[in-house]
């Protein structure tokens, strides 16, 4: 009499290993980007939050924060004013009171790691430090009258014959909020040993986005970590703007930069959240920057020949 054997033969065992490598070749991608999806909708859903608490800042003191803003400190019986960027005010809006009324009593608080301004394509390599991986649109940074259109975000500390605040207002009367972007990701820097930005700094420790004078050739200027900008008509229009390395590495002079695939986050000025792709050109995306991108100017290359189409943003 045949004895059978009910264990499996090495074949057998084989072809369910083979089988088994085959669905999770297949698996994998589909995890990893099911990931990532996460990971952007988190993405999209900080610089929701963050463009809506800019706009209740304009809301309740008639401007947007500035790339340079004034704020006065009050410890014991000393006193002064620090200069921080638009992160540290808009602290009020995104319910921590309690890190804004650190810098209040003192100008250089000790500043903590604050989810909100990360991505998490883009994790910092230390949960101890303020890291910014976001940007606000200031343009050139400057206050000049003929420059007052370049940005969103202005040197709200200027004073005398510069003095100019930006508001939703000045926005509304020009291309209109939906259309205007108030902030980016910047999730990389050109500068070495500086790869984010971060959010606590002032800016004179920091970097600023000088769009005008700019070409493929110059070395990489000073720019602040919280602004972003182009001077479209100083930088010869390359084949895409958003992560571009035809003009630097990513983050240099003005280039937003993700860790997502395909392009990058940004906020709009009306509050919602949107999508920039890679292939969006450098002109489409000044437009995007210019609250009016009817004012002539060398600082801009915006094209004023149509209206900008919403089907250019994911």
């Amino acid at each position: 009499m045949v004895r059978r054997s009910n264990a499996f033969t090495l074949v057998e065992l084989l072809v369910v290993i083979s089988i088994i490598a085959v669905l999770m070749g297949l698996l994998l991608p589909a995890v990893q980007s099911a990931r990532e999806a996460g990971r952007r909708t988190t993405c999209s859903n900080n610089l929701y939050q963050l463009a809506f608490a800019c706009i209740r800042h304009n809301d309740t003191n008639g401007y947007l924060p500035g790339w340079r803003n004034e704020l006065r400190w009050t410890s014991g019986a000393s006193s002064g004013t620090s200069t921080p960027s638009w992160p540290v005010m808009i602290l009020p809006f995104m319910e921590r009171t309690d890190i804004f009324k650190a810098w209040q009593a003192n100008a250089n608080p000790s500043t903590p790691y604050v989810s909100f301004f990360v991505c998490p394509s883009s994790p910092p390599e230390s949960l101890n430090s303020p890291t910014l991986a976001y940007a606000g649109n200031c343009g050139t940074g400057s206050n000049a009258v003929g420059q007052r259109f370049d940005g969103v975000m202005v040197d709200n500390t200027a004073t005398g014959t510069l003095r100019y605040r930006s508001s939703l207002e000045t926005v509304s009367e020009g291309d209109g909020s939906a259309m205007t972007l108030m902030l980016s990701e910047k999730c990389h820097s050109a500068t070495p040993a500086f790869v984010q930005g971060r959010w606590d700094s002032q800016p004179q420790a920091t970097f600023i986005f000088n769009n005008g004078n700019a070409t493929i050739s110059d070395p990489p200027r000073p720019v602040y970590v919280a602004g972003f900008g182009i001077g479209a008509s100083a930088i010869p229009n390359p084949p895409k703007i958003i992560n571009s390395t035809v003009i630097g590495p990513p983050g240099q002079v003005s280039q937003p930069s993700s860790n997502h695939p395909g392009g990058v986050v940004v906020g709009f000025c009306d509050g919602r959240a949107g999508f920039l792709k890679d292939s969006l050109t450098a002109s489409v995306y000044a437009q995007l920057l210019s609250p009016d991108h009817n004012v002539s100017t060398n600082q801009w290359n915006a094209s004023s020949a149509h209206p900008l189409s919403e089907g250019l943003i994911k």
